[in-house]
């Protein structure tokens, strides 16, 4: 953590925890049992009483460490253009609205659930507006993956290169329905309307807003 950064325990009188972190300007709250936050603190603390997440990896924006070995780290994908593949299809350089990504790595480094979602821009804070995704491939914030296997990671830091592999996988119909964007296009429509626009595109036209937050987006994950 840096000096801007921050870790608060609340402990109630029915000896109920509350940690709530903040990371990167970002705020989390998770409720756990005394137990819990015991054994995650006896676990990662070093001789010299430092707590170690590793090298996390760029533009890395919350984590979250369980007791079971679980974590969840949420990155910030601030690229505006990338490659996507729909069926057949090959789609270079293909725009796209800001995004983030949650990734759920169990102890042994699986990446057991992956969130995907769109985020307004500028500066983020908790309570920065969540859109619906406008693609195919996601429910809420679940990205489905489907036969597509995920690779194991040694290292938290090899989670900044996933985003790219995960958009690159070719996707199709799943999930997808026309009122995700204000077009209300078909999914094939949709891509060939916005293959030749900008990023900004989506925020003047095309994104449908939720009521959900940034921090729900970092919050709802059950490690």
């Amino acid at each position: 953590m840096n000096r801007n950064d921050m870790l608060v325990l609340h402990i109630t009188n029915d000896y109920k925890v509350s940690v709530e972190t903040m990371e990167n300007g970002v705020s989390s709250v998770k409720y756990i049992s005394a137990e819990s936050i015991l054994d995650c603190l006896k676990s990662s603390i070093h001789n010299d009483g430092r707590i170690d997440s590793g090298i996390l990896p760029p533009n890395c924006i919350s984590y979250s460490g369980c007791a079971n070995g679980n974590e969840f780290v949420v990155i910030s994908f601030e690229e505006k253009t990338t490659d996507i593949i729909f069926e057949k299809t090959e789609y270079k350089d293909f725009p796209i609205p800001r995004l983030v990504f949650g990734f759920l790595v169990s102890g042994d480094g699986r990446i057991i659930n992956v969130r995907l979602g769109v985020t307004e821009k500028g500066r983020l804070t908790p309570k920065s507006k969540m859109f619906v995704y406008p693609f195919s491939n996601v429910s809420g914030f679940h990205l489905c993956t489907g036969s597509n296997v995920l690779p194991k990671i040694k290292s938290l830091h090899q989670l900044g290169g996933l985003p790219y592999y995960i958009l690159k996988m070719p996707n199709n119909y799943d999930y997808y329905k026309e009122s995700r964007t204000k077009l209300n296009l078909d999914y094939r429509g949709l891509l060939e309307h916005l293959k030749d626009k900008d990023s900004q595109y989506y925020y003047d036209n095309v994104l449908v807003g939720t009521d959900k937050t940034l921090n729900d987006f970092i919050a709802e994950v059950n490690l």
